[in-house]
């Protein structure tokens, strides 16, 4: 009996380390083919082994049980074959028996013959032949048959034959003859012995015994009889089952099942492993893809933070350029400011050089050129006060 529970194991590892294979390139080639990636196996990922194990141990117990029942079955059959060979072997054992036994009496029959010094072609022979051929036409088992003279004869010969009670009567006679037995006859039993032994027509004492011989052998006869037609049936029985075996070969059929078992199973396990191992990936893949996530998240505010930051230096460098078209304003108006105050100067020079006025009137001019003067020298520290701060 053999049972092949590991048929798929290989398809199932490759397959399942395929699909992990697989999933660990995507994995890879997703976080751009790190160096210190690791293969997945079967250990690393955390599979409910028990599980799986409890499925291929379900199987392999259900097909051991399809090719035992089986196994039994064609057990069962066999040991009713070698029962019915060891009946058929006691029966042809008690046939050899008969046999020797119906042949001792063959035997016993011939050495009456010597002993009551018959001849074998004598009358009372041939009537006792008679009597037999007559016993063994009656069974259909010889195919003997009588002509209607032997008929008659054998209807005469009967009817001198002792009937069971006459030779029962004769034999106590025989008893009662010896005082040590003890065995008494009646009257009547004394009378109707008499006749008996006196009747000349009966059938002598030699063909009685032959005939007694018979009636014996024909016992062990009939049960052989009875043995051939059972050995018949024995050996009938064992070549239909034979044929009903070669007909149906349970334990092919039986295999063939537990194979289909076993293939279901590697299937199923098959299915498990590649979803342990999609669950796994997917684990796998779920914390890089919360960190992808988080980065992700990140650089959005990160890249907000440089917007906002890009939008306060435009907002400075436009101040910056605000301020500096002001300077440039006021630089012009102080060079104007300046020019006038130089040509303001130059002018009131000129005039106290050639003494225009009086003198209480240069006094007062000249007191407003100094003013002016100090006017003009408060604008223009005004002024650099200002390129000042512009610069920084």
């Amino acid at each position: 009996m053999q049972i092949r529970a590991n048929a798929n194991e290989n398809q199932i590892i490759n397959s399942a380390s395929a699909a992990r294979e697989r999933a660990a390139q995507r994995e890879g080639k997703q976080f751009g083919g790190q160096s210190g990636r690791k293969s997945i196996f079967a250990g690393d990922i955390g599979m409910r082994q028990d599980r799986i194990t409890q499925r291929r141990e379900y199987a392999r117990k259900k097909a051991l049980k399809i090719v035992g029942d089986a196994w039994n079955v064609d057990k069962k059959i066999d040991q009713n074959i070698l029962d019915i060979r060891d009946r058929a072997a006691q029966l042809m054992d008690e046939k050899k028996e008969n046999l020797d036994v119906i042949e001792t009496a063959e035997m016993q029959k011939e050495a009456l013959r010597e002993q009551y010094g018959v001849a074998a072609d004598s009358q009372e022979q041939k009537d006792l032949e008679l009597l037999q051929k007559a016993d063994r036409a009656s069974n259909p088992r010889f195919d003997i048959h009588l002509t209607a003279e032997e008929e008659a004869q054998v209807k005469v010969l009967k009817e001198r034959r002792l009937s069971a009670e006459d030779k029962e009567l004769l034999r106590k006679k025989a008893l009662s003859e010896d005082p040590v037995t003890g065995v008494q006859l009646t009257e009547e039993e004394q009378e109707k012995a008499a006749q008996l032994e006196n009747k000349k027509d009966r059938l002598t004492e030699y063909q009685e015994r032959c005939l007694d011989i018979d009636a014996f052998q024909h016992t062990y006869e009939k049960r052989n009889l009875e043995i051939d037609r059972e050995l018949a049936g024995c050996y009938g029985s064992i070549r239909a089952t034979k044929q009903e075996r070669l007909k149906y070969h349970e334990m092919v059929n039986a295999q063939n099942k537990a194979d289909k078992v076993m293939d279901a199973a590697g299937k199923e396990i098959l299915g498990m492993l590649v979803e342990e191992a999609k669950d796994h990936v997917d684990e796998e893949l779920e914390e890089p893809r919360e960190e992808v996530k988080e980065e992700a998240e990140e650089k959005a505010e990160e890249e907000e933070r440089i917007e906002e930051r890009e939008e306060k230096q435009e907002e400075l460098e436009a101040q910056v350029d605000a301020a500096h078209d002001r300077s440039e304003e006021q630089e012009a108006v102080r060079r104007e400011v300046q020019e006038r105050s130089r040509e303001e100067a130059d002018l009131l020079e000129t005039m106290m050089e050639a003494g225009m006025g009086n003198v209480g009137n240069v006094s007062e001019v000249q007191s407003e050129i100094k003013n002016m003067i100090h006017k003009m020298k408060l604008l223009e520290e005004d002024l650099k006060g200002s390129t000042v701060d512009e610069d920084l």
